[in-house]
């Protein structure tokens, strides 16, 4: 059995009405941001141990182009969309907990004007940060491949042909492990500990909101702290997507350079421009995942996915939850009232758990 019975029944709590927003988030310094169709907001533990909450209106770039509500395109778009808010989060959490950090404020206030201009800055930082990761979590696996490759070969033939699915599965291979080495390096560190705590905390509080429970530490104590929508889930199936595309794709790339190097740096290129179909076609297997977790086929795709976020994820404590609660609430308090309120962002700050809940009521 892949999935506890306990396990099951909390996936299967995924199983919602259609008509009850989907609500996600992701771990931010000392706070959790969460997204929902309507609201992003960003919750954070002050120094002084209360919450402060960062949220608006938010309009997703499907709603604004309907088109990119196909599948596929969605998933991309939902990436984008993801590195976007996350950037954000990240900043005003940093600049919320250490508020005493110059550097912290810096990035803060660069950011807020890069938005209140347009956001052109911003996605010029976002698109950065994607070259980095392409360069490192694509680059340096597919060029060790061809150089495995190349060692092992014999008389200029490679062992490794770029065309071959074993070079793709090599590459994937060299990817899994990179991924898995930085997240075990990075997990040494004091404050990533505390990050992975904030991510359970998340999970926690989106299994709540969907077995349409109260949004309260009681109940988000017992749930599990992977959930089938993550973000770890999702990028252990980018690799295997990405090992079935590359194989029916790069097949059909003509040889342009006689040199094996300046070839492998070709196909390089060629898959940049591919990571967005493969990320969108990775998000509609998860989804498909999340809407019917008690189907043996899905449990076996995301178990090891499950597996996974045992890595990125660490049992918080009731503070933590107390804080991914209230980013929720937030959320879900946009999502109940009939008007956006104002589409700018408001903070606010409540001493303590209870004040938030009492200052944030959701209908029954």
């Amino acid at each position: 059995m892949l999935l506890s019975r306990k396990n099951r029944l909390l996936f299967a709590a995924a199983l919602v009405s259609t008509t009850k927003p989907v609500i996600g988030g992701q771990a931010v310094v000392e706070g959790v941001m969460m997204r929902s169709p309507k609201s992003f907001a960003v919750a954070v533990r002050t120094p002084d141990g209360g919450i402060t909450v960062r949220e608006e209106a938010w309009l997703s770039f499907a709603e604004r182009f309907p088109f990119l509500k196909l599948p596929i395109l969605r998933g991309a778009t939902m990436l984008v969309e993801s590195m976007y808010n996350g950037m954000q989060a990240l900043t005003f959490s940093a600049a919320t907990a250490f508020p005493d950090d110059k550097e912290a404020q810096q990035q803060q206030e660069k950011v807020s004007r890069q938005k209140k201009e347009g956001g052109a800055g911003l996605f010029l930082t976002v698109a950065a940060s994607m070259m980095f990761a392409f360069a490192l979590f694509k680059g340096v696996p597919h060029l060790s491949a061809w150089g495995l490759g190349q060692a092992l070969g014999h008389d200029g033939e490679s062992a490794l042909p770029m065309t071959g699915p074993l070079f793709h599965a090599v590459d994937g291979g060299i990817k899994l492990i990179l991924f898995i080495g930085y997240i075990l390096l990075i997990s040494r560190m004091k404050e990533v500990k505390r990050l992975f705590m904030y991510h359970g905390a998340e999970h926690k509080s989106v299994h709540v909101w969907e077995a349409n429970e109260p949004l309260d530490v009681d109940h988000a104590r017992p749930k599990t702290t992977a959930h089938p929508r993550c973000g770890t889930s999702l990028l252990l199936l980018s690799i295997v997507t990405s090992f079935l595309v590359f194989v029916a794709v790069l097949p059909f790339v003509p040889v342009v350079f006689e040199n094996s190097f300046a070839q492998a740096l070709l196909l390089l290129f060629i898959k940049m421009p591919l990571l967005l179909p493969i990320a969108g076609f990775a998000y509609e297997v998860q989804r498909l995942a999340a809407r019917h977790p008690q189907n043996p086929i899905v449990r076996a795709l995301i178990a090891p996915g499950m597996l996974m976020q045992r890595l990125t994820t660490a049992e918080p404590g009731d503070a933590e939850l107390e804080v991914a609660l209230t980013a929720l609430r937030k959320t879900a308090w946009r999502e109940q009232q009939e008007q956006s309120k104002g589409r700018e962002a408001v903070v606010e700050t409540f001493p303590s758990f209870a004040d938030a809940n009492d200052k944030l009521p959701l209908a029954a």
